[in-house]
C-alpha cells in the first residue's frame, strides 16, 4: 500500500483545524472536530479504514 498516492489534494485550513481541536479532548479520547463534525482517529478506526489486521504474536 503506497500511502503517498492516497493523500491527494487537501484543504490546509481543515488540517490545521483538526490538529487544533484534537488538543481540546482528553488524552485517550482520540477525537477531533472539523467544521462541526466529530472525527475519531482511534487506532481501531484507522485499522478498519485501511484494512489492517491485528498482528499475531507468539
Amino acid at each position: 500500500m503506497d500511502f503517498n498516492t492516497m493523500i491527494g489534494d487537501c484543504n490546509i485550513s481543515w488540517v490545521e483545524e483538526f490538529y487544533a481541536n484534537a488538543l481540546g479532548y482528553a488524552e485517550d479520547d482520540y477525537t477531533s472536530t472539523v467544521r462541526g463534525v466529530k472525527i475519531s482517529y482511534a487506532p481501531d478506526v484507522i485499522d478498519a479504514l485501511f484494512g489492517f489486521r491485528q498482528a499475531d504474536y507468539c
